[in-house]
């Protein structure tokens, strides 16, 4: 199993500091658990349940991970095994902060 690590954004450090405290640990310990368990196998059953979404458009090349109602966009960077987590924020606002 490859060793992956996570990497914030400085958008996704505010926007987790402005969440209540018990959401920004809740998605903390998900992000957490899920860069635990990732692997190639982990992703395709995540992305087969819905939890996981490529996207498309402008959004190209990035990932979708829902958590309740928060969506964490992501990006893979295989060559350093790491998770860079662009975004954490409400599904309605998630998309309209990316293209700012």
């Amino acid at each position: 199993m490859n060793k992956w690590s996570l990497e914030f954004e400085e958008r996704a450090v505010k926007e987790l500091k402005n969440l209540d405290k018990p959401i920004a640990n809740f998605i903390l310990a998900a992000l957490e658990e899920f860069i635990i368990n990732f692997s190639h196998d982990y992703e395709k059953e995540l992305i087969k349940t819905g939890k996981i979404k490529h996207l498309k458009g402008s959004l190209s090349g990035l990932y979708r991970l829902r958590l309740r109602s928060f969506r964490i966009v992501y990006e893979k960077l295989e060559d350093r095994l790491i998770i860079y987590v662009l975004s954490a924020a409400d599904r309605k606002d998630v998309y309209k902060k990316l293209n700012k």
